[in-house]
């Protein structure tokens, strides 16, 4: 098998027109068997070609709360803000209905499976509606001696979120409060920056500011951000706003970055930031 390293029961069916989430599974550690009983699966740009879609498959130790899930722009992020320190596994399919990875995170540990042999999948449905099947670890031993997962699914995947109407030029007021955040950024002005933070990201920042560390990575932050920054789209729904900006990173890539923007006391103020870097 094939291991690689990077950084990186039932639900119910809401007439509201929430996903309908059915998955549940067990996987198994070194002989300790973990129940999965929250399964949400949605599709998402494959992470290593964006002109292509996978559909990923998750399930942890605790519920997931499909309907906060449901017009999040940013699923992947929203889903990592749910499980936080739960025990996840992520299968990730691809069209053709082969598994191109099998990703875990448990007790600070995050790593990712791929290669063939070592499993059975079996498809029952797989498009961009909905996806059905069983996943199972082919080797028995590894229930005691190794890792072993046993995962059964029926989810139809959500839609595309409602992201609101579309922003004016330039992004509106949540526009100039990025650009505004940027500037405070390159600026090193950390006591501004802190003022276009959400609350909980403002706080963050300030309690680690007299780290011993703060200043170096500090200033990989300040290298990572946007360089001239472009507005290309955008959109406001109620008090949060999504803005896509293209620019430039520290080496001159290309790079595009989704941006989350939240209205606190009645001003915009940064939530959420990912960027793609697009070498040539």
């Amino acid at each position: 098998m094939n291991i690689a390293f990077r950084l990186l029961p039932v639900g119910l069916a809401l007439a509201s027109g929430l996903v309908f989430a059915d998955g549940s599974g067990t996987f198994y550690n070194e002989g300790k068997a973990i129940a999965l009983k929250g399964a949400y699966a949605y599709r998402m740009a494959d992470p290593f070609d964006k002109s292509k879609q996978i559909t990923r498959v998750v399930f942890a130790d605790k519920a997931i709360d499909a309907g906060a899930l449901k017009d999040a722009n940013d699923r992947d992020s929203a889903i990592d803000d749910q499980l936080r320190g739960a025990t996840r596994v992520d299968l990730n399919l691809e069209a053709d209905g082969s598994v191109q990875n099998v990703n875990l995170s448990m007790d600070g540990y995050s790593g990712s499976q791929s290669g063939s042999g070592w499993y059975t999948l079996s498809l029952k449905h797989n498009d961009d509606k909905r996806v059905e099947g069983h996943f199972q670890s082919n080797d028995e031993a590894d229930k005691k001696g190794g890792r072993y997962y046993d995962l059964t699914f029926a989810l139809d995947l959500p839609g595309a979120p409602d992201l609101g109407a579309a922003l004016p030029a330039g992004g509106g007021d949540a526009g100039k409060a990025y650009l505004a955040y940027l500037a405070a950024l390159k600026k090193g002005d950390i006591d501004a920056l802190a003022k276009f933070m959400t609350k909980a990201r403002a706080d963050e920042l300030l309690a680690h500011r007299n780290d011993k560390d703060f200043k170096m990575m500090f200033g990989f932050i300040q290298s990572q951000a946007l360089h001239d920054p472009k507005y290309v789209k955008g959109n406001s729904k109620g008090d949060t706003a999504t803005l896509e900006y293209g620019g430039k990173d520290g080496d001159k890539n290309d790079v595009t970055s989704d941006v989350s923007m939240v209205r606190e006391g009645g001003a915009w103020k940064l939530s959420k930031e990912s960027s793609t870097t697009h070498t040539h």
